[in-house]
């Protein structure tokens, strides 16, 4: 219910909420993307805290002076900062097992600037990238923040943050392990036929010197990986679902080390 009095206690109160919301609006997925100005992202911010401001009971501040407030805003700041950075992070797998798609097709050279993380990169991780943020956004997974976002001021209340440095530490070498290897699984199927090509090229250039297997090889690797390429990508739906539950993991696992000890 939207409070029928409204203070200056209650604008401190919801300044802390737009702070929160904010920090998470900045990095994560689809929200923080650059192609999304800041003028979106602050829009975005603000009514999504008016509603959270009106959806939960209003709660009193404990601080006392003016650097007490300014400490409040900072730990809001960093819980929000911190989950949008481990949810978008969790969209680099993508982009590095495109990546080592392109290495095997020789593609590694050949970079473009992505908007969404501001970099350089390979166009088979834009291209797979471009296709994750799609299909989230087709199947409301972009929701998710949202929902993790509410859900993040019922479990770490205003105002009464605590970092466990223990349990976030134990998550980001969780991620670091998973990261390489479900990125190598993802490019598996190229890297594999990649590997018996350059096998059957090495047997042939035995068996016919007379052949340049060298300038036969780029076209076939070419070839060959577009092919596999467009077959897995059939696959992709049920990547991005994977990645999807990567991301709510990680998200949770976040936030448990945010939660206050009672």
């Amino acid at each position: 219910m939207i409070e029928k009095s409204f203070s200056i206690y209650h604008l401190e109160y919801f300044l802390v909420i737009v702070t929160r919301v904010i920090g998470v609006m900045s990095f994560a997925p689809i929200f923080g993307n650059q192609p999304v100005t800041r003028r979106a992202r602050i829009f975005i911010a603000v009514a999504v805290s008016f509603a959270i401001f009106t959806a939960y009971p209003y709660v009193p501040l404990k601080y006392t002076t003016f650097w007490g407030y300014s400490f409040i805003l900072l730990k809001e700041l960093v819980v929000g900062l911190t989950m949008g950075f481990m949810a978008n992070i969790t969209l680099t797998i993508i982009q590095m097992a495109g990546q080592f798609i392109d290495r095997e097709l020789g593609f590694s050279m050949v970079s473009n600037f992505d908007q969404t993380f501001n970099t350089e990169t390979t166009i088979t991780a834009e291209f797979y990238n471009m296709l994750l943020l799609v299909i989230m956004l087709c199947s409301d997974m972009h929701y998710f923040i949202l929902s993790a976002l509410s859900d993040s001021f019922k479990l770490i209340p205003i105002g009464n943050v605590s970092m466990d440095t223990g349990v976030l530490y134990d998550t980001m070498i969780q991620y670091m392990v998973s990261y390489f290897v479900i990125a190598v699984r993802i490019s598996l199927p190229v890297q594999i036929s990649i590997m018996l090509l350059n096998v059957v090229l090495g047997v042939l250039a035995k068996t016919a010197p007379q052949m340049s297997m060298f300038v036969i090889g780029i076209q076939l690797k070419i070839f060959l990986g577009f092919a596999v390429l467009m077959v897995t990508l059939q696959f992709l739906p049920n990547i991005t679902q994977f990645l999807y539950g990567e991301m709510q993991d990680i998200v949770t696992n976040v936030l448990q080390a945010f939660i206050p000890v009672t």
